[in-house]
């Protein structure tokens, strides 16, 4: 049976579906030079599970269609050990075809359950090591009302909010838009609440574009949030790689835009070829196609605050693994506030910490490492309580009481 040293994971039913595929091929390749045995793992957006040759090759993802016709298609299970297996749905008419084995998993989801603890939780239960961070802290991340909520609570400044369900917006949209109004104010930022690359994403001046806007959210999501905009913005980024207590901060990036407001074409469209200069496909450069200043021209003294602050996001979300802390830093003031968390940033983050001497190659394997370490050190806790519940059960009979 072949085994691997790792797999990547990469798709997924998703928005970011395609951005994903950037940043698992991105992997991918980093690892392949570092001379790593790794298998390409790619999840349809309908969330079945292929390998097969030629999974590495980005131009065949153009027509996943076709892809899907001639990659196999996998069922996970348990693998020995510590390891995972997977095995072809499809079996010889003779025989058993016992399927692949790997040691470890790269997750490079974004958005879905790829990103929201789903998968995390899988990883857990078929008992291997998986990167990044946790099943409750990859909700939490995903989640940035309940992001904002833990940080607030934990001293980190944020930026006042409002999240509206579809269930109480749909009927009420007046007395709905009156309240956000007078709480939030103009000009304000909409967002769907779980979903990054910001896809469905605006900024609003007014009463008619701020319904359009939640509106267009609720397309990719069944709350929004709404929050104030942050005068004299300038967002503030930067990453973090290790575990609670014994995490460091790369550099600090600060995205460029031209209208203050990230959008994913800004994100990921920026230079891809294409008639009008822009492809409708993201680069193949992922995030490291987007403009940026590195390191972000800030003082010393405000850059130091800002990683502080990072260290403590991460503590209190509980982080693992990379992610990429996202702040909004009002330049008149001073004042910077949380803004949201990504644990599994596109590209991995990799391109602010080049800058630190760490090559890309260095950080996919370090954040394996990592993903070892976490499984080694859960697997020492007590997992069982030895009891003979069932033992006394059985002799007094299911309908027996328990004493």
């Amino acid at each position: 049976m072949q085994r691997y040293a790792a797999a990547v994971f990469f798709g997924g039913p998703s928005p970011e579906h395609e951005v994903s595929v950037i940043t698992g091929l991105q992997a991918v390749a980093a690892l392949r030079e570092r001379n790593k045995a790794v298998l390409p793992v790619y999840v349809s957006k309908g969330g079945r599970w292929f390998t097969g040759q030629g999974l590495d090759d980005i131009a065949r993802y153009k027509r996943p269609s076709d892809l899907e016709q001639t990659a196999t298609e996998m069922a996970l299970a348990p693998g020995p050990g510590r390891s995972l297996r997977l095995v072809p749905l499809k079996q010889p008419f003779f025989g058993r075809a016992e399927g692949l084995l790997v040691d470890a998993v790269l997750l490079a989801f974004h958005g879905g359950s790829g990103e929201n603890g789903g998968v995390q939780g899988l990883c857990e239960s078929l008992g291997v090591p998986y990167s990044g961070a946790g099943v409750m802290a990859s909700a939490v991340g995903m989640d940035k009302v309940r992001a904002k909520v833990l940080c607030k609570a934990a001293g980190i400044p944020v930026v006042p909010w409002m999240e509206i369900s579809e269930g109480i917006w749909a009927g009420k949209e007046e007395h709905h838009l009156d309240a956000i109004i007078d709480g939030i104010g103009f000009p304000a930022i909409v967002k769907p609440v779980h979903l990054g690359s910001s896809i469905g994403i605006a900024r609003v001046e007014d009463r008619e574009a701020l319904e359009g806007a939640i509106e267009e959210a609720f397309r990719y999501d069944a709350a929004v949030l709404v929050e104030q905009c942050v005068p004299n913005l300038r967002e503030i980024n930067c990453s973090v790689l290790g575990t609670i207590g014994n995490a460091r901060v790369s550099v600090l990036e600060e995205p460029v835009s031209g209208d203050g407001t990230l959008s994913f074409e800004d994100k990921y469209l920026r230079g891809a070829p294409g008639k009008t200069g822009r492809s409708k496909a993201p680069s193949a450069a992922g995030m490291a196609s987007l403009d940026r200043r590195i390191p972000a021209p800030v003082s010393d003294e405000m850059t130091q605050d800002i990683r502080e602050m990072a260290l403590q996001v991460f503590d209190a979300l509980d982080g693992s693994g990379v992610a990429r802390i996202d702040f909004l830093m009002d330049d008149a003031s001073g004042s910077v506030f949380f803004n949201e968390i990504n644990t599994i940033p596109g590209s991995l983050s990799f391109y602010l910490w080049e800058p630190t001497g760490m090559p890309f190659g260095e950080l996919v394997e370090l954040l394996l490492d990592l993903a070892v370490e976490r499984f080694e050190t859960r697997s020492r806790r007590v997992r069982s309580f030895q009891t003979n519940l069932l033992d006394v059960r059985a002799s007094g009979g299911l309908k027996g009481k328990l004493g």
